[in-house]
């Protein structure tokens, strides 16, 4: 922004209330969230931008629209200032992650006064329905960005949390929102008959979730099965976007000796031993039958005698043990492992996939792989969801050269199979990292789970928060597991290497938690849930209501100005 850019947009005294107003709220909103964490200010954090939405001016020039997004970028700037963190190509990121989610702020204003003028409706609809509509959107759109929501603040509220599994986490957010427009209201004009109306209203509201969240914690269903003892290894090594030869044995030290002295703290060992996303830094290899491997590789592997069997180095057979024993090569270290652990073991690893059919001849992807206590592969599973511009980008598949713009050498595959899986007779599914802030992944991946084999008993998720250096990232990342678990009535058990490896049961209580950027062992016993929710049955149903509306009146407001034809 040039100097005369920002002195066009605070010219004048027109706009000085508002811009103090905008700010402001940019700063209460802010505080409410991590590393601030003021979660009970939450209900009067949106006060400054309410008031925005009641000013009494008809038309408001430009210039407040641009002074709004301002407001809006300053705030994301410094909410997910982490992102600044991994490797210095990721400040652009940041910066346009945070010019993107600006624009939620001029939307929520307008749209909502747009719903009272247009439409006539009170601010204790338009607000709540405008803010829902915004969260809901930047929940979806480009992958969705889910992270800072209202709602996440009051994660410590147990009884009001249970509201997610009818309205999910943006229920929640509507609902705070309300209040907040019922606080400000009774601050603006509290000895009118509307004003104490709206706040029965907003209290018998708030009154029916608190209820309806106590009868949900007093109504969890007793388990029916023994609980699955887990032992989640959280190491802590900060990660950086570049290739470390020495990092395979660092890493793969620090974690074995903290699963070998956890192991050591019951004399009972656990059903599961969990290692977080990409611990394990040998990757896996998996050969297409179709691609060819050139015979300087099949001598190189296979004896002579070997050899000897065969007609020449392109026969079938050969290629095949080929391909068997290049596979075996990277396994066999990650199964030796196993069976020095003597139980189940799901870790994060990378695994490559060469195949004719990729354009570069190879595919990369971020897995969890179950091995059994005699070191076999049970299962793997690879991230269907991968992070855009973070693990890769739109095209490259494609365009390989793509990359050549970015910090990142190669890209990940998405996986197409979620994983349906038993230990211990427990019914087991696997997110990996940023997953589980995504609730409509989380909720399609249970509805598969239950349709397959009325499961899963437990998520599990694994985690590398190495790249954030302990910041406040790794609170938002747990505190949308919590809401995950809530919403799909599913325990969620998450290692996660510098933090937070964390237990979470399906009222969404933190039954353990590792600590910020410290080895960590925990000994955890996870009691399924199971309840159908209505979350489950219609998703984000309630929010595209707001959506609608929002979206309706803006329709209506394009055509009547002769936009549209």
């Amino acid at each position: 922004m040039n100097q005369s850019f920002i002195r066009r947009l605070f010219h004048g005294r027109s706009l000085k209330e508002e811009t103090v107003a905008a700010f402001g709220g940019a700063g209460t909103m802010f505080l409410i969230q991590p590393p601030c964490d003021v979660w009970f200010f939450a209900w009067l954090a949106p006060l400054p931008w309410l008031w925005l939405i009641m000013r009494k001016t008809t038309h408001l020039p430009p210039r407040f629209w641009q002074m709004l997004w301002c407001a809006g970028f300053v705030h994301w700037l410094a909410t997910i200032h982490w992102l600044r963190l991994p490797h210095p190509a990721t400040s652009l990121g940041w910066v346009c992650l945070s010019a993107y989610l600006a624009v939620y702020l001029p939307v929520f204003v307008w749209s909502a006064r747009l719903l009272m003028r247009r439409w006539g409706w009170p601010l204790l609809a338009a607000a709540p329905i405008s803010w829902v509509a915004c969260e809901q959107l930047r929940g979806s759109l480009f992958g969705g960005f889910t992270f800072a929501m209202l709602g996440h603040s009051q994660w410590r509220w147990t009884a009001l949390l249970q509201i997610a599994d009818i309205a999910g986490a943006i229920g929640l957010s509507g609902i705070v929102m309300l209040v907040a427009v019922a606080l400000f209201q009774l601050i603006r004009s509290w000895r009118t008959k509307e004003t104490g109306r709206e706040l029965v209203l907003t209290t018998s509201i708030l009154g029916a979730c608190i209820f309806y969240g106590h009868w949900r914690l007093a109504t969890t269903p007793d388990p029916i099965i023994a609980p699955l003892k887990a032992l989640l290894v959280q190491g802590s090594i900060d990660t950086e976007l570049k290739h470390d030869p020495n990092a395979f044995q660092e890493v793969t030290q620090q974690y074995d000796k903290l699963t070998r002295s956890g192991l050591l703290e019951s004399s009972s060992l656990p059903d599961l031993i969990l290692w977080p996303e990409t611990m394990w830094r040998i990757g896996l290899l998996e050969i297409d039958p179709n691609e060819q491997l050139p015979a300087s590789v099949v001598t190189a592997i296979l004896s002579e005698s070997e050899l000897a069997n065969g007609i020449d180095n392109d026969d079938i057979s050969l290629q095949a043990l080929c391909r068997q024993r290049l596979e075996e090569e990277r396994l066999e270290p990650l199964a030796a492992y196993a069976k020095s652990y003597g139980t189940n073991w799901l870790v994060g690893v990378d695994k490559q996939v060469v195949t004719p059919s990729a354009v570069t001849g190879t595919q990369y992807f971020n897995c969890a792989v179950l091995l059994d206590a005699g070191g076999r592969v049970q299962d793997t599973y690879a991230k269907m969801k991968p992070v855009l511009f973070g693990e890769y980008v739109p095209f490259a598949e494609t365009f390989p050269w793509l990359y050549r713009l970015s910090p990142l050498p190669v890209g990940l595959t998405a996986g197409r199979q979620p994983l349906v899986t038993s230990v211990a007779g427990r019914r087991l599914t696997c997110t990996i990292c940023y997953e589980t802030a995504l609730p409509a992944t989380i909720r399609s991946l249970v509805r598969y789970c239950r349709q397959i084999d009325g499961g899963p008993d437990i998520i599990a998720n694994l985690t590398n928060d190495g790249w954030f250096w302990g910041s406040s990232e790794l609170d938002m990342h747990l505190t949308a597991a919590i809401f995950r678990s809530v919403e799909v009535r599913t325990p969620i058990v998450i290692a996660a290497n510098t933090g937070f490896s964390a237990s979470i049961d399906g009222c969404g209580r933190l039954r353990a938690c590792g600590p910020r950027r410290k080895t960590a062992t925990l000994r955890v016993e996870v009691v399924p849930d199971g309840r159908w929710t209505l979350w489950l049955l219609w998703g984000s149903f309630l929010p595209g209501i707001c959506v609608m509306i929002t979206a309706t009146v803006t329709l209506e407001h394009w055509v009547r100005r002769g936009t549209l034809s």
